[in-house]
């Protein structure tokens, strides 16, 4: 007799439907058609939060196509993520949505075959690596911030959205990719990158012009063939960049991943790295400009320290900025949502969720769960002052990275992404908000940021 924490191969899994025959679990799927598809996607928190008081902590979920569970608590995201029972798939959490646009990477596998995804990338995201990244980031930081010195001469405002995503893909272009390019590529990169975030959000797969889906495919098919164009180049080349280290790392049986993998890797961390850390720095200027005393005190610990370029040896030199950071994700996180898929049946709450259902966490219900957090709905980066620490009440009450096998790979470089660019742009510049409405809307999918894009009237900083 097997055990229960016993691995399952993908061949018991993989190709088995979706459950949902769920009706013995709380909750409701909504009317015909529209499932929860409107109050979702445009707040799930909102929604999951009325949801909550009606049904507890776990409750059911139809939105885009897909039928299954919310599940909330953080006793909840501790059995997720760490999966002692290797009951929760990753690969088929994403795959109804995912799987097309990124293909076999590491949100795409599962435990073992997870574990030799993540040999791909063991040198790249290393420290020594991360160590030389952070000298290319700086200086691509510098060359954006110059040309923008320049450009509020003449209008002050800018669309942080545009300045923050245009900056960043150069970082993905350089530092991922190892490729200087022209503004012509950046914009076909761009607009590549754009079509296929946004095809993720698709309500029909159809790979049909007109759809968001074709477009999404269309998106991945030009960012793959052009990876894959730089692979045969980067075999036994010498390189700082993170696709030249994937490229010569090996399997077990000393083989190359293929230039099919390598590319499926590199799209994905693109949109992980990329996306995320735009949410990020446009949600932190969002909420400096709302709340000046703690953009005060960022801005002072910046200007205290005696240096125009945050190092790995200075990044820990910002302690505020990174109570910034985690008060940002805890309140808006990059991720939104993170899907799994049973594999085995399992009780929660007393509760019996079959085989191949979906569950769905959401990681603001947590970040937000009055049993950890005082005054949740408040902006307060102190929370994670060393002399406070509300994030240490539980392992899981807080978790911007994941968590257990999946928790991000790129954790350390987004840090030090994020880090950097906040340090150089505060020391150039004082800001305030120029939203048309101060009730601006913040978005959720696909990308979470404030729906005008953040727009900002900079001033140079003498």
């Amino acid at each position: 007799m097997s055990s229960n924490k016993e691995e399952l191969p993908y061949e018991a899994y993989v190709n088995e439907p979706y459950c949902t025959e769920l009706s013995h679990l709380r909750g409701s799927f909504g009317p015909p058609i529209i499932g929860h598809n409107i109050h979702y996607t445009k707040d799930p928190f909102i929604w999951a939060c009325k949801q909550k008081e009606k049904y507890g902590n776990m409750f059911l979920l139809n939105t885009h196509g897909q039928k299954g569970v919310i599940l909330i608590g953080a006793d909840n995201m501790e059995r997720v993520f760490l999966d002692p029972d290797k009951a929760f798939s990753s690969k088929m959490g994403f795959a109804l949505r995912m799987e097309k646009f990124f293909g076999n990477s590491m949100i795409m596998s599962d435990w073992s075959d997870h574990k030799m995804q993540r040999r791909m990338a063991q040198t790249a995201f290393k420290g020594e690596a991360i160590k030389r990244y952070t000298i290319g980031v700086n200086a691509i930081y510098d060359q954006a911030l110059d040309k923008l010195e320049e450009q509020i001469i003449a209008n002050p405002r800018i669309e942080s959205y545009t300045f923050v995503k245009t900056t960043l893909l150069r970082v993905a272009a350089e530092i991922f990719l190892g490729e200087k390019v022209d503004e012509d590529q950046i914009d076909k990169l761009n607009e590549a990158f754009i079509q296929t975030t946004d095809g993720i959000m698709y309500l029909l797969p159809l790979n049909i012009p007109g759809f968001k889906y074709h477009r999404g495919m269309k998106g991945r098919a030009y960012l793959k063939k052009y990876i894959e164009g730089l692979v045969a180049k980067r075999r036994g080349a010498e390189g700082a960049d993170i696709l030249t280290y994937f490229c010569n790392e090996k399997t077990e049986s000393g083989e190359y991943f293929t230039a099919n993998d390598i590319s499926d890797q590199i799209i994905f961390l693109l949109f992980a790295a990329h996306d995320t850390t735009a949410a990020a720095l446009l949600h932190t200027l969002y909420y400096l400009c709302r709340h000046p005393d703690v953009k005060e005190k960022l801005v002072n610990e910046c200007l205290a320290l005696d240096a125009d370029t945050l190092t790995t040896d200075t990044l820990d030199d910002v302690p505020y900025m990174m109570q910034v950071f985690n008060e940002v994700q805890r309140c808006r996180p990059s991720v939104p949502a993170l899907p799994r898929r049973t594999v085995k049946e399992v009780t929660i709450d007393g509760q019996v969720i079959p085989p191949h259902t979906i569950v769905m966490i959401l990681p603001r219900m947590t970040h937000f769960d009055e049993k950890y957090w005082s005054n949740p709905h408040s902006f307060d980066p102190d929370r994670f002052s060393e002399s406070r620490q509300e994030h240490k009440g539980h392992p899981f009450m807080f978790h911007p990275f994941g968590g257990g096998a999946h928790k991000c790979i790129g954790m350390h470089f987004a840090l030090m992404e994020y880090k950097c660019f906040l340090y150089k742009f505060i020391r150039r510049f004082d800001f305030k908000s120029d939203h048309k409405s101060e009730d601006v809307f913040l978005q959720t999918f696909p990308l979470p940021k404030p729906s005008d894009n953040m727009p900002v009237i900079l001033s140079k900083r003498s």
